[in-house]
């Protein structure tokens, strides 16, 4: 009778391959809680993206004392994350990795946890995938809530920069009585503005604000569009040189007038890459 030598040899290699199993999870939550389970280790990571730094740069753009920071600082170099060239620091080549990856839903926690719950009540669905999945471009942003006294007035801070930009985009899917007035003086400084209506909205400004209607068709850089998908439940969005407002209607379908303002490059990118998304499903006014 012959004796079977595969089984034992099987049993070992699925037990080593058990315990390498178990040794990759391990490492990967000791990253993930390095990098997520300290402000100051994601903060200093974030830094080093950029560039190298000295303890001391780093020490300014963090709060806390040089032990304090050095101790966080330490378990980065042993992590693997950080190395120290003379007196900088700097990503190792795992870090860079690491860092490509988990930026992008670091930015994503930011813009969602700081105003939670503004962001639950919304209906995102008018956000197409490929830019909720880039949600963390808006960087730093504001809930604007007007009082009842100005409800249907644009934030003083898109008024401000509409008087000095030189390029706008914008889309609404309301009427608002102050705006035909915006729109004919943006046309009349032969500002880059491009506008798309939803149609009731657009008709309505034809019909009864013939003078700002004509003001923008007499212009040649002023473009209109109408959108007739009323799948798009976006509120609003404009995006000038220097601010971002985007506004949604909530979960029940009312339009609250809470809008989101940024002021951040990547927000601006992201507005204009939803406004030509919008201008695709659109029909140029001629």
């Amino acid at each position: 009778m012959k004796t079977s030598t595969t089984r034992p040899n099987m049993d070992q290699n699925f037990i080593l391959a058990e315990q390498n199993n178990k040794r990759e999870i391990t490492m990967k939550a000791e990253l993930i809680s390095t990098v997520f389970l300290s402000e100051k280790r994601k903060k200093t990571l974030l830094m080093l993206m950029d560039k190298p730094a000295t303890v001391d740069e780093i020490k300014d753009s963090l709060t806390g004392t040089t032990s304090a920071i050095m101790a966080q600082v330490k378990i980065l170099y042993e992590q693997g994350l950080i190395e120290q060239n003379e007196d900088k620091y700097r990503l190792t080549s795992i870090g860079k990795i690491v860092m490509k990856k988990i930026k992008p839903l670091i930015e994503t926690l930011n813009v969602l946890e700081d105003n939670k719950d503004y962001w639950d009540s919304r209906n995102m669905s008018a956000i197409p995938e490929f830019l909720l999945d880039r949600i963390g471009d808006l960087g730093e942003v504001m809930i604007h809530e007007p009082d009842l006294n100005h409800l249907f007035e644009p934030p003083k801070a898109l008024l401000t920069s509409l008087k000095q930009t030189e390029n706008v985009c914008t889309f609404y899917s309301y009427f608002c009585p102050t705006c035909p007035d915006n729109y004919a003086e943006l046309a009349k400084k032969e500002v880059n503005y491009n506008l798309i209506l939803t149609r009731p909205v657009y008709e309505r400004l034809r019909d009864e604000y013939k003078e700002q209607h004509d003001a923008m068709m007499n212009s040649k850089n002023s473009h209109m569009y109408i959108c007739d998908d009323n799948s798009l439940k976006l509120g609003a969005l404009s995006v000038t040189d220097d601010i971002m407002l985007i506004a949604f209607f909530n979960k029940d379908g009312i339009f609250d007038h809470k809008k989101v303002l940024s002021f951040e490059e990547s927000a601006r990118r992201w507005g204009v890459d939803l406004f030509q998304y919008y201008r695709e499903k659109s029909e140029k006014v001629k």
